[in-house]
């Protein structure tokens, strides 16, 4: 009877056992039933495209990624990128890739409304009269009231043109309110009124006028966005005037430059040059110790400002030192250092970076002569161990610079940083305290060289200058043996110049052979040989440097702007006379340098 039993329980045992199994199977095939008819759903009718593809070819997609673009269209985007936008027509795509599988996500309406919130950005800026007292000098009052109302009326016309809300400040400076659409639309146009004001003013006035503008925007606030605005404008008076500087107010944002077109108009008083010698004659008293350092493989203008420099620091009863590295040495400064040792009191001033980095202290400064860019230092490990910086220079200021130097004296309207230094000189000389001759010849060859023997970037201020140093006893003899050359590098340089070849009627490059090392003079000694010949307003020397990089030197009559092709290329300088270097070979420079020039063809000629 028990065994019936456990019979009889067994068997309901394993009947209830077969229905559970029943039921699971049923609600297992359920659940895989509505997760199918789920993913059914979602893939056709959720704003989602979906594809599955197998070697760059699409072999499945839901039905939404035909309604957002074709599917041809589609696999010439396909990329093996996690994560990449597709702008086709006026939409774009968010595509996010896992393995074969790609998400198609249209963030069209986001980037829309991303512009249009970018187009409303706050922009502020700043218009000056670069030249306005160098015009008006003689004039009488109706000729000035008339010029200011031909400003005026030129101004209120173009920014009228945008509605924009703007004000006069003064007869040379103008304000400005606006959002960023609005600069969009001037950049568009090229801020065209720099070219009307020039060129208008040129058929009217001995001495035509040009504008300067520094631009601004951003979501900061208005303060800040204000101080960016003046900022840029003095990058922009510091650059030669003649220019507009454009850059948001954000940490690293990459200004933008347009314009330049004309020879530096920069402002050079007699009052502003003697109240930097007081400013830095100050800062050297605060400083235990004075460090100079010019530029990698300084030329004569670097050598004789750095020396002028070192005579402000005695004129103070400051210890001087002049950075160089024997390894940038080129045959012409060689020549200089030479003559140097037959007066100890100097050559005991020349050190080199190892040395000023075991003697410096924390109150030490740091003067940068004949250039402004860090990287460009002889040792750019010494220039970042210094917190007081001063920069002396005649370059254009370029997007690289000091981020707080307590002094800046760039001048793109002198002839040289020796021509600079000169002047601060001349301030604190006194009858105790006067350059010694071998200064006074440092820096006259200083100058001579940046000016072609007097030939380019010229101004009264130039002679005056030189003169000064005459009467301190500037050796012209010595200058001329400094800056000869010998029959080597004579012959050298001919070499290079045989290589020439012409890339329009009056512009040549001449390219050196990759296996050939030359130094930074020779390479600008070529161009301006090339520069002298009848026809060329423009030379473009290609060469391969000591330290492996190569450098284009780039040299302008005046009539074509070789700063705007330097620039692009990451280099800087003036107007009529520039440079860069770079990590390349000479064939491939020579090929990204005429490309650039071709491309640049109407601004290198300022043509509209």
């Amino acid at each position: 009877m028990l065994f019936l039993v456990f019979l009889v329980n067994l068997r309901f045992i394993l009947r209830q056992v077969q229905i559970t199994k029943i039921k699971n199977e049923e609600k297992i095939q359920k659940a895989t039933a509505i997760a199918q008819q789920n993913v059914q759903f979602a893939s056709e009718h959720y704003p989602i495209g979906i594809v599955v593809y197998e070697n760059q070819k699409i072999i499945w997609h839901n039905q939404v990624v035909t309604e957002m673009l074709p599917i041809n269209e589609l696999e010439k985007h396909l990329k093996k990128e996690k994560e990449y936008t597709i702008e086709w027509q006026d939409k774009v795509f968010q595509v996010e890739t896992y393995e074969t599988t790609s998400f198609l996500i249209d963030i069209s309406k986001e980037i829309a409304l991303e512009k249009a919130q970018s187009a409303r950005k706050s922009a502020i800026g700043i218009v000056s009269v670069d030249n306005f007292d160098e015009v008006t000098d003689g004039m009488d009052d109706k000729e000035v009231s008339y010029l200011n109302s031909y400003i005026t009326t030129i101004l209120s016309d173009w920014l009228e043109n945008y509605h924009i809300y703007y004000k006069r400040l003064n007869a040379e400076r103008y304000f400005f309110v606006a959002t960023y659409q609005d600069i969009e639309a001037m950049m568009k146009d090229k801020f065209k009124v720099l070219d009307t004001v020039r060129n208008e003013s040129a058929t009217s006035q001995e001495i035509p006028l040009t504008l300067s503008i520094g631009i601004a925007y951003g979501n900061t606030s208005l303060e800040t966005i204000g101080d960016d605005a003046q900022a840029n404008l003095d990058t922009a008076l510091v650059r030669g005037g003649d220019q507009v500087v454009l850059r948001e107010s954000a940490t690293n944002a990459k200004p933008f430059y347009y314009g330049g077109k004309s020879a530096s108009t920069t402002k050079r008083t007699r009052v502003r040059s003697r109240a930097m010698s007081t400013a830095l004659k100050n800062i050297i008293l605060q400083s235990d110790q004075v460090f100079i350092m010019g530029h990698r493989f300084p030329d004569m203008d670097a050598i004789g400002s750095a020396f002028g420099a070192a005579c402000l620091a005695r004129f103070n009863q400051k210890k001087a030192y002049i950075i160089l590295d024997n390894t940038q040495v080129i045959p012409d400064v060689e020549r200089c250092l030479q003559e140097i040792q037959k007066y100890p009191e100097l050559a005991d001033q020349v050190i080199d970076p190892k040395d000023a980095a075991q003697l410096k202290t924390d109150r030490s400064v740091l003067l940068m002569v004949d250039y402004h860019k860090p990287s460009l230092s002889i040792s750019p490990e010494l220039y970042e161990q210094f917190d007081k910086i001063v920069v002396i220079d005649h370059h254009r200021r370029g997007e690289e610079f000091p981020t707080q130097p307590i002094l800046t004296y760039i001048e793109s309207g002198a002839s040289s940083a020796s021509e600079l230094v000169t002047e601060l000189i001349e301030y604190q000389s006194t009858r105790k305290m006067r350059l010694q001759k071998i200064e006074a010849t440092l820096l006259l060859a200083g100058m001579e060289v940046d000016t072609k023997n007097f030939a380019v970037r010229t101004t009264a201020r130039t002679f005056d200058t030189a003169s000064y140093l005459r009467t301190c006893g500037a050796d012209p003899s010595l200058v001329q043996y400094l800056l000869s050359s010998d029959l080597t590098s004579y012959l050298e340089m001919n070499r290079l110049i045989a290589k020439a070849e012409y890339v329009t009627e009056d512009i040549v490059i001449a390219a050196a052979d990759e296996a050939d090392t030359y130094d930074s003079v020779m390479a600008a000694k070529t161009a301006d040989t090339l520069l002298s010949m009848v026809g060329i307003n423009a030379a473009f020397v290609i060469t391969k440097r000591s330290d492996g990089l190569i450098g284009i030197s780039a040299r302008s009559s005046g009539t074509i702007n070789v700063q705007v092709i330097m620039e692009e290329l990451g280099g800087g300088g003036h107007f009529t006379n520039a440079a860069v270097q770079l990590k390349s070979t000479v064939p491939e420079v020579k090929e990204q340098l005429l490309q650039l020039i071709h491309q640049k063809i109407n601004e290198i000629y300022q043509k509209e």
